[in-house]
């Protein structure tokens, strides 16, 4: 290990293909601006874990790649949690890059996969892989892993809080106890992703995909009435597109539109947490 220092992490948005990327389809991600900071300071005694998150996940996640005695781990974030936009992959990023700020692309990567499947047992490491690299991402999980940088349109993301959090190993093991009669739904969400990756620059008709994401999304019964409450809000505010973001069971809306003004409005006339999500810069080596 490297002397003790700070690492940031990005979180991440899932622009299409949640669910179907766990068993082998692409998906389209970008990473946004909101972080997580982690500071590593040497410690008298077992390894300390100062964290903001309930979660008493954290301190065994982090310990996975943490010594056990001599560190204190300071933790500070701005990615909500448990809301499907990769909050435990932008501290996994983080806690790695303050103990070795050396590594980038797959070597980051792979370093921090460890947390991640700590905390969500079989990831498909997409969210991992934005948060390490920035910018857009196609990936496939593989393998082998791939992953190709995207140029997003000139369009806006508004991201709609249902209130409530999701669980992201209790909805991929749903979605897995429901196969093999939604695969149907996964391919096509495969299919869809491919179809996006073509009109990323055509706002309207990235939109009309992302709303038959959604209707897969509830096909494969990872949506619920209040997700399906925001997108239908966004729809009616003049939004191009709206989906679940995530893995469902609650988490967030993304909704993508040509201007966020009016969907901006709409939420918080109706007391929703609402705000627009600006994409991150493309860092370090692509693999």
């Amino acid at each position: 290990m490297t002397s003790p220092g700070t690492g940031v992490g990005h979180g991440k948005l899932i622009l299409c293909g949640e669910h179907a990327v766990v068993y082998g389809h692409p998906a389209l991600a970008f990473a946004v601006t909101l972080s997580t900071t982690v500071q590593l300071r040497p410690h008298q005694g077992p390894t300390v874990i100062d964290s903001p998150h309930a979660d008493p996940r954290v301190r065994d996640a982090l310990c996975t790649v943490l010594p056990t005695e001599g560190i204190r781990a300071f933790v500070r974030t701005e990615v909500p949690v448990g809301r499907g936009m990769g909050s435990s992959a932008a501290l996994a990023v983080a806690v790695v890059r303050a103990q070795h700020p050396e590594l980038e692309g797959q070597a980051l990567i792979d370093a921090a996969m460890p947390i991640e499947r700590a905390f969500h047992g079989n990831p498909s490491g997409l969210d991992v892989a934005v948060s390490a690299l920035g910018g857009g991402l196609s990936f496939r999980k593989g393998p082998p892993m791939e992953m190709q940088p995207l140029e997003l349109g000139d369009w806006h993301i508004v991201v709609l809080d249902s209130g409530s959090p999701g669980d992201t190993r209790a909805q991929v093991a749903g979605v897995a106890a429901r196969r093999p009669d939604i695969d149907v739904h996964l391919e096509r969400i495969g299919a869809l992703v491919a179809e996006a990756r073509n009109v990323l620059h055509d706002a309207p008709a990235l939109g009309a995909l992302l709303d038959e994401n959604h209707a897969l999304l509830r096909a494969i019964g990872v949506s619920t009435p209040a997700l399906d409450d925001l997108v239908d809000m966004a729809r009616g505010a003049g939004a191009l597109g709206a989906k679940l973001a995530g893995a469902g069971g609650g988490g967030v809306v993304l909704a993508l539109c040509a201007d966020p003004t009016p969907v901006l409005d709409a939420a918080r006339a109706r007391g929703i947490a609402a705000l627009p999500a600006r994409p991150a810069p493309r860092h370090g080596a692509h693999p």
